[in-house]
């Protein structure tokens, strides 16, 4: 186990968590392991990878909107980021799998990296805590992106899913003044798609409100 924590700069106190950690299913209904395997602590790790990545970008950019840090972390945290971040450290060399596993097509392992790597999040962070699960998660993520570059704010991002969903298609938008007295909700806006509203947002001027009804909805597409 010495080579995993030396990728993860983190030495466990409870051996038996990172070896949870590094088991997969495979390997326990396969009689190769006495389990358990690591599914629920990929489940704790997806919750500390998200919060780690939202208190990093709150930090690094403090002038963003909620929906420019939704979407910025959106893309860092999401199978196939992660994935690529456990392949590059050479996290499958040390999980332990069945041999059905050997067969599988490529996705099923990239699959696996993702997993895996959450599933390492969770078991520091029960072993070390919160600063401990913190230092792995930015060590393993490596560097963050940086205000320059071209990360999208809400409104490129709604228009992206809308085309991608509608063939081309585009949001509209319509902003009014009405509040002159109150400056930060002074201009309202709404956005439609096929005169369907999708969401409306206020703001200090018109680019800001239509910022503000975009976020909210990429916040209802993203909904089941």
């Amino acid at each position: 186990m010495q080579s995993i924590e030396s990728l993860l700069g983190y030495s466990f106190r409870d051996k038996r968590l990172l070896t949870q950690a590094l088991t997969h299913s495979s390997a326990v209904s396969e009689g190769r392991s006495d389990g358990p395997d690591y599914q629920r602590l990929e489940f704790l790790g997806d919750a500390v990878l998200q919060l780690v990545v939202s208190q990093v970008l709150m930090s690094r950019y403090p002038q963003r909107s909620e929906g420019d840090l939704s979407f910025i972390r959106s893309e860092i945290v999401r199978k196939e980021t992660v994935a690529d971040r456990g392949e590059k450290i050479g996290i499958l060399d040390h999980v332990i799998t069945g041999a059905s596993l050997a067969s599988a097509e490529n996705a099923a392992f990239r699959t696996l990296a993702a997993e895996t790597v959450e599933a390492l999040l969770g078991a520091v962070f029960l072993d070390g805590g919160w600063d401990a699960a913190r230092g792995v998660t930015i060590l393993v993520l490596g560097d963050l992106p940086n205000p320059g570059d071209g990360l999208k704010g809400a409104k490129s991002h709604l228009q992206e899913i809308i085309q991608s969903r509608f063939d081309g298609d585009v949001p509209t938008y319509t902003v009014e003044e009405v509040n002159r007295g109150v400056p930060e909700n002074r201009f309202r806006a709404a956005v439609f798609h096929a005169k369907r509203l999708l969401g409306t947002g206020l703001g200090r001027s018109k680019k800001r409100a239509e910022e503000s009804a975009a976020e909210k909805a990429l916040r209802k597409l993203k909904k089941p």
